[in-house]
């Protein structure tokens, strides 16, 4: 019974204390009144503090997490660079493809896909070097073109090299035929400035301003590639043949892959 009686009191005095007093004292609630507005204050710098220092505390793992983040990044940008490079190579294989149709028709005449590796300075590819050479077949004079048309001719080859000289260079000269009335014929060559200008062997030949142009077969590269559209036609009175200016269809600006026409002869 005493055990008893001590535990009921026991739970009703529990019961008392948490569900806290009706009322404080008048000491109590003067006592509480002066130190609540402290202990506010106090709580405040406490937080300001906690705020303050924690990051510091934790500045490591945000700076490991920042590197981590960075690397990510930094692997996600060169896999879009990877992509994009492997998209616009693929561009220009479908490019280069196109350039097999001038290949065909013309007997023992096989071709050798290269990549340009080099380029003479200045903002034209007069002069570039690619990497194929003698080990694959490549020889001397042997032409140069791309999906586009004709770029030029080998003239310096390697075992695992060739030098190739465009069309728009000063030294090269390309026999041509206009594809519109193939009974015109006549030779362009370029230029310092990068241009191709020429003349008509027939002083009488009506070439005309969009008027495009192939090679003849009469020179160095197979009769049929296309070298470009005529952009102006100049007759002056003391010339007997007519000059021509032409825009070439390749693009001299940029060149990233070339096919070479490697013949048995």
């Amino acid at each position: 019974m005493i055990v008893t009686t001590v535990t009921i009191i026991l739970i009703i005095l529990m019961g008392i204390s948490l569900g806290g007093r009706m009322k404080v004292s008048s000491p109590e609630n003067v006592i509480g009144n002066i130190f609540t507005p402290i202990q506010k204050g106090f709580y405040k710098v406490g937080q300001a503090v906690e705020n303050t220092i924690t990051p510091i505390f934790r500045f490591k793992s945000i700076d490991r997490e920042n590197k981590e983040l960075k690397l990510e990044v930094e692997k996600l940008q060169k896999e879009v660079v990877q992509y994009k490079l492997m998209e616009d190579e693929l561009i220009e294989l479908k490019e280069l493809s196109k350039a097999l149709e001038y290949t065909s028709g013309y007997g023992q005449i096989s071709y050798t896909a290269a990549s340009v590796s080099a380029k003479d300075p200045g903002n034209w590819f007069n002069t570039f070097t690619i990497d194929k050479g003698s080990k694959h077949g490549i020889k001397k004079e042997d032409p140069v073109l791309n999906g586009s048309g004709l770029i030029g001719r080998v003239y310096e080859v390697g075992d695992n090299w060739a030098k190739v000289i465009t069309i728009i260079d000063n030294k090269s000269s390309v026999s041509f035929e206009v594809l519109r009335n193939n009974e015109y014929i006549g030779v362009i060559r370029g230029s310092v400035q990068a241009d191709l200008s020429g003349y008509l062997i027939d002083p009488q030949a009506e070439v005309l301003v969009g008027d495009k142009l192939i090679t003849s077969g009469l020179s160095t590269y197979p009769k049929g590639i296309l070298i470009g559209e005529v952009k102006e036609v100049v007759k002056k009175k003391d010339e007997l043949l007519k000059t021509i200016i032409v825009e070439p269809v390749v693009n001299f600006k940029k060149i990233d892959k070339v096919l070479v026409i490697v013949s048995d002869n």
